[in-house]
């Protein structure tokens, strides 16, 4: 070790190129840690990592309008590292990375994580160029299916004659493990053929290196050329819960098909509207309490 202190470039550099070895790690997760990386050398160029104070880094991010989980976990990649740093010996053990407490109402946070309506959703894909892009989109928003599962699909994940997909077979594509999903007919009929695929990948992404950034982007697009209000590949993937919800599909049911556990479905991604609430209102009746009411 030096006297003076390593700078945060440094530091972040070294950091990843570990992360980039590591195998328990799925594609997504390091391609997010590489966007993180970028987004804390970006900030921090030249800043000793003495002792720094992450409360510029959220003021620097709110200034990019960056949603308030983007930035929370952005702070807590940030302290992986430094962790990290710290336990390797990178830095001294005086280092210290002072990380700001963020609290986030979720009923109140939409931005990026609006849910479409299904009108909403198709109107959208239907902007798309109809190519394999689209049928990725198309496939997310009849299954509900995370992205990352879907760019990692391969031939032999569709089951044509059993008329299902699989989805997390692909190791580090999934965090909840395997899982059948049984298709619509009109999502065999667009992936008919492709199970001869075999280990290769089920669509034609080209040369892309990152087709879970480059799906979004194109998303963005076509919600614009809609005229729909911006949603995420994880919107519709919230769309889906929804939909299932209203079918009074049973919980256990429904999470088995999303991968979720049914705690964190209804709690995290099943969205009440006030169209729901009306709803639920009227369908128990709660207007009437006796007879006498009805009478009146």
């Amino acid at each position: 070790m030096t006297d003076m202190p390593p700078v945060l470039e440094v530091v972040v550099d070294k950091w990843f190129d570990v992360v980039q070895t590591r195998i328990d790690l799925a594609p997504s997760t390091i391609q997010m840690y590489g966007r993180v990386t970028d987004h804390l050398v970006a900030w921090g160029a030249g800043r000793p990592l003495g002792t720094v104070d992450m409360s510029e880094y959220v003021l620097w991010r709110r200034r990019h309008k960056m949603a308030p989980r983007t930035i929370a976990l952005e702070l807590r990649v940030a302290s992986a590292m430094f962790n990290w740093a710290v336990t390797e010996r990178v830095v001294g053990p005086d280092a210290l990375l002072r990380i700001p407490r963020m609290k986030i109402d979720r009923h109140r946070f939409v931005l990026n994580h609006r849910t479409p309506t299904p009108t909403e959703a198709a109107a959208a894909i239907s902007k798309m160029r109809v190519d394999d892009w689209q049928l990725a989109t198309l496939l997310i928003a009849r299954t509900g299916a995370r992205i990352g599962e879907v760019v990692c699909l391969r031939g032999c994940d569709l089951d044509e004659p059993g008329g299902r997909i699989a989805f997390g077979a692909v190791d580090g594509a999934c965090k909840t493990g395997l899982r059948w999903f049984p298709l619509d007919k009109g999502s065999l009929r667009a992936l008919r053929g492709r199970q001869e695929l075999g280990t290769d990948p089920l669509f034609d992404f080209g040369r892309v290196t990152a087709p879970i950034q480059a799906l979004e982007r194109r998303l963005f697009v076509a919600c614009k050329a809609a005229s729909v209000s911006r949603f995420t590949p994880h919107g519709l993937r919230r769309m889906v819960v929804n939909r299932l919800m209203k079918a009074r599909v049973d919980p256990g049911t429904a999470a088995a098909l999303t991968g979720h556990s049914v705690q964190v479905m209804l709690e995290f991604y099943r969205t009440v509207t006030d169209e729901d609430r009306r709803a639920a209102v009227d369908e128990a009746n709660l207007g009437v309490l006796d007879d006498s009411d009805v009478r009146n």
